[in-house]
């Protein structure tokens, strides 16, 4: 009898070895330390960050591990490489991408995933080869997932999110539902709402300002833009309602000028110098 049960044991123990084992090559494929994304062209004051931690970011440098990412400050920028010539990433200013997926799955799919908590970037990505492959754009707002196409995301610090489409096709989801946005279109996200129907895309960097007045030593601004479009005044990121208009209150300074920047998904940027009466 006791023999028997020791058999029993020793059978069970092995299967829970296998199964242990199995679990851990399982693990190994969903975590792939060929997996990376390269740093390339940091112009001005980029910084690479991972958790509470964060220095220059250097070109050459790679992000491999889950958290790891850069951002941008004013009038900086940088280039990311995602690895086997899968594709390119152009950083904008004031932006920030961190990794959230980085990794191969059991029939050699890849499988990346990355963060846009604002600012604009715009990526160029080849056709997948597999299948299952997919690259992904998350943002506070919603998803734009993409499997070999050229296209731009903003992101506003509301975590509106605008896409705009130039080859292929990206999938914007939200709130349960997938809105396409093929080539020569553009739409918006908003938090809690699906994701908008598509209209042509625009690139439309204008400026159209209904209000501008003085207060003491502020000035009052009123006025819109392209709801897909990034807007920073007086060098600090603005955000717009679901239409793009906005209403803000900003220092005026001594010359009596407003410095206004338009930046739409794709990057297109355009500076504006509002003359206060």
């Amino acid at each position: 009898m006791k023999s028997w049960w020791a058999c029993n044991f020793i059978l069970v123990l092995v299967g829970l070895v296998a199964t242990l084992r199995a679990s851990a090559a399982d693990d190994q494929l969903q975590v792939s330390v060929n997996r990376w994304i390269e740093v390339r062209r940091p112009i001005g004051q980029v910084l690479y960050s991972r958790g509470q931690t964060s220095q220059p970011a250097r070109s050459g440098m790679r992000l491999q591990a889950i958290g790891e990412g850069i951002s941008t400050k004013k009038s900086s920028s940088a280039v990311l490489a995602i690895d086997i010539g899968t594709g390119f990433i152009n950083v904008s200013e004031n932006s920030n991408i961190s990794i959230q997926k980085l990794l191969t799955g059991k029939g050699g799919e890849r499988i990346t995933q990355l963060q846009v908590k604002a600012g604009q970037v715009r990526l160029q990505v080849r056709p997948f080869t597999n299948s299952a492959s997919r690259l992904e754009i998350n943002t506070p707002a919603g998803v734009a997932g993409v499997r070999g196409t050229e296209f731009g995301v903003s992101v506003q610090q509301n975590g509106k999110m605008g896409v705009a489409t130039i080859k292929g096709s990206v999938a914007t989801n939200a709130q349960g539902q997938t809105v396409l946005v093929d080539a020569g279109f553009q739409n918006i996200t908003i938090p809690g709402e699906p994701p908008s129907a598509p209209v042509p895309l625009k690139e439309d960097t204008r400026l159209n300002i209904r209000q501008l007045v003085a207060n003491g030593s502020q000035v009052q601004i009123v006025g819109s833009v392209d709801p897909v479009n990034l807007l920073i005044i007086a060098k600090q990121p603005q955000n717009t309602d679901k239409s793009g208009n906005f209403e803000l209150t900003v220092p005026l300074l001594a010359n009596r000028r407003v410095e206004v920047v338009v930046v739409t998904p794709l990057g297109k940027k355009q500076l504006y110098e509002l003359a206060v009466p």
